[in-house]
């Protein structure tokens, strides 16, 4: 019979980052590291989001990386530097199927699995360590706005040993959830929410855990977050509102499923089949049927 949590455990491996992507990943970032260093003579060329912080879900998770500029070559328009790397890119990235801009990125397609990588300008404003840099980087209409990715990773990384992995496992939960129904809604947020969870709480146990994000996301109408970093400004959820709206929407019908589960999980064998029903609700066919409670 299976448990709860090695239910949990065998989903979220299924959908981790196998051995050869994460070598189809290497292959690339070097390919983009050398055409970009080329043309724009780079301070610094990182990766962040979901790969970097362990948090990816696949196939649907997107390689980003940050390319790090001088700051006196800042253009008064983002639109400026995100179309020429756009048009550096389509030059000489002759292995890419497609590149276009979608702000604040540049986003490259290959005839392989891994779904997009995409590109980030970034001129640093401040700080001297990956615990307190803050950049510039493209926002809607040609302006800016700041970010601190490597500050939000070592945040991540640092709540997530303080509870032997819990953290990063509730946010590929979350994000799994996020994919399966097609919410509107930034993975960047989801994490930042479970990792938030994981610095207010003692312990991290994924459903009573969930519920309560949930609830949290629910109850503040999906209102953008302060920083835990303090580093930057407010955390949005959504691009617009009326993705809000849809978001809020299917927030409320996870609640419902995660509060299902949680209640027939602790009911015991009982109330197993409401339990797996609520659970696929959740996170689609794919999940493992798994045993309820036993005392």
């Amino acid at each position: 019979m299976t448990a709860l949590y090695e239910a949990i455990d065998a989903y979220l491996a299924d959908r981790a980052p196998k051995d050869w992507e994460k070598a189809e990943v290497r292959q690339y970032r070097k390919r983009i590291n050398e055409i970009l260093n080329s043309e724009f003579n780079l301070m610094a060329f990182f990766q962040s989001g979901s790969f970097q912080h362990g948090t990816a879900v696949m196939p649907y998770s997107d390689v980003d990386y940050m390319a790090r500029i001088y700051f006196e070559d800042k253009p008064t328009s983002s639109n400026t530097i995100l179309n020429k790397i756009r048009d550096v890119m389509k030059r000489e990235l002759w292995e890419a199927s497609e590149v276009f801009v979608a702000r604040p990125t540049v986003t490259l397609k290959f005839n392989g699995i891994i779904s997009a990588y995409e590109i980030t300008p970034a001129f640093l404003i401040s700080g001297e360590t990956d615990a307190d840099r803050v950049v510039s980087i493209p926002a809607p209409n040609g302006e800016w706005r700041e970010a601190a990715p490597q500050a939000h990773n070592k945040f991540v990384a640092e709540m997530d040993r303080n509870h032997y992995g819990s953290v990063r496992e509730i946010a590929r939960l979350l994000k799994a959830w996020k994919y399966e129904h097609g919410v509107p809604i930034s993975s960047f947020y989801l994490e930042m929410r479970c990792a938030e969870y994981g610095k207010n709480n003692d312990s991290v146990w994924a459903l009573s855990a969930l519920r309560h994000i949930a609830a949290k996301m629910i109850d503040s109408n999906l209102a953008a977050m302060n920083d835990p970093t303090k580093l930057v400004s407010r955390i949005t959820a959504c691009s617009s509102e009326s993705s809000r709206t849809i978001a809020r929407a299917r927030l409320r019908t996870l609640k419902q499923n995660l509060d299902t589960a949680y209640s027939a999980w602790i009911a015991g064998d009982e109330k197993r089949w409401e339990m797996n029903n609520a659970l696929q609700e959740i996170w689609g066919a794919g999940f493992p049927y798994c045993d309820a409670y036993s005392g």
